[in-house]
């Protein structure tokens, strides 16, 4: 058999679609970031169709497709002209056979598009009234969930500046820049706005300067959305250089960095500190009014009440002499004073009437002092 025979028999054949597959399986390995210019740019309900300019004097042009989901998920309302870096996969779509750029992730890039793409999106939410809600945050906070990355000066000066008043600090781990900030910043917001989730009594959202590029994530639609729509008030401190964020503007409360955001929680608890005081002086003057006015009316009672226990007083002593006088008038003691006597028979039974006696019998004769035992020898009856 010749070389060439050999070769022919260890040649693979393929179907078109297989073929493709098989490129489509060995490009999907081979994801990439882009920056261009957004141009040709087609809004479908299939997914958003544009393509890629090269911005650097190049006349590279590069297909690209985003799924409606995906498109959804960006928070960012990108227009021709602006310059993206779009990160995704690429692929032939099998059947036109056309090369393109399946795109997952999209960045806005440079200055320009950043300000438009803010401007547009303010307007928008500025419009539906997402900027006019403002929540009180609640006084004597004792739970505060924090939305940060763990790792960084952030959370350390956020803490460092929490008072002492026994705060609890519930974190939870997010990036705050890149394309991953966004779904990791919505999934911690409904983390803590779940049932099931510790409850806290206001929500924080941190993080240090940066440029408008950096702080992408909070020019976010999502996260804009996101944190209107937390039960639970939210809290801002996200530095900027120029632009307050989005989601400062549509937060209850919007400070400047995260060491304000503390001092903001800390000063949850000034009313108590600074009213307390005057609460104290306010009860013990009511406490004070209170009794000299109580005072005051046992006084004004004490006179007429005094004056009726006297005359009950005299009124009970009056009736006592009167009943005293009677027992002593009635006292039979007295009549034997005088000379009376009271006569017993045997069984020790005042006798009254002669009859009762007999020829005989023996009486005892009570006398004032002593008493006189005696025989019956003779009975008179009137």
């Amino acid at each position: 058999m010749s070389s060439e025979d050999s070769m022919d028999t260890a040649e693979k054949i393929w179907s078109v679609e297989g073929f493709l597959d098989h490129v489509n399986e060995i490009l999907s390995g081979d994801k990439a970031s882009i920056v261009g210019e957004v141009s040709e740019l087609r809004k479908h309900p299939t997914g958003f169709y544009f393509s890629l300019k090269d911005n650097e004097g190049g006349n590279g042009i590069l297909q690209c497709y985003l799924s409606p989901w995906k498109a959804r998920m960006l928070g960012i309302d990108f227009e021709e002209g602006f310059l993206i870096k779009a990160r995704g996969t690429p692929s032939i779509y099998k059947p036109r056979g056309s090369f393109s750029f399946v795109v997952e992730e999209v960045e806005l890039v440079g200055e320009g598009s950043l300000k438009k793409a803010y401007e547009l999106l303010k307007s928008k939410l500025e419009q539906e009234g997402l900027f006019a809600r403002k929540r009180e945050l609640p006084q004597f906070i004792t739970s505060i969930g924090v939305i940060t990355s763990k790792t960084g000066a952030v959370i350390d000066d956020f803490r460092k500046n929490l008072k002492k008043l026994g705060f609890q600090v519930f974190l939870y781990d997010s990036r705050v820049e890149g394309a991953q900030a966004v779904p990791m910043i919505v999934r911690g917001i409904d983390h803590f706005n779940a049932a099931s989730a510790n409850s806290v009594d206001i929500l924080v959202i941190i993080r240090g300067g940066g440029s408008l590029e950096d702080l992408q994530a909070f020019n976010n639609e999502l996260v804009a959305r996101k944190i209107f729509s937390s039960r639970i008030p939210v809290l801002c401190g996200i530095g900027h250089d120029r632009d307050v964020p989005i989601a400062s503007l549509v937060c209850d409360k919007a400070v400047s960095t995260p060491s304000m955001a503390a001092e903001t929680v800390n000063a949850s608890w000034d009313g108590l500190f600074l009213d307390l005081p005057v609460a104290v002086h306010r009860l013990v003057s009511l406490f004070e009014a209170v009794i000299v006015r109580e005072t005051n009316v046992v006084e004004m009672l004490a006179g007429p009440l005094a004056d009726r226990f006297a005359s009950v007083a005299e009124g009970v002593r009056e009736k006592l002499e009167n009943i005293s006088a009677y027992l002593r008038a009635a006292d039979p003691m007295r009549n034997l004073k005088l000379g009376y006597s009271v006569v017993f028979d045997a069984a020790g039974k005042v006798v009254k009437d002669a009859r009762f006696l007999k020829k005989g019998d023996t009486m005892k004769t009570k006398l004032y002092r002593g008493s006189v035992e005696s025989e019956v020898s003779k009975i008179s009856g009137e």
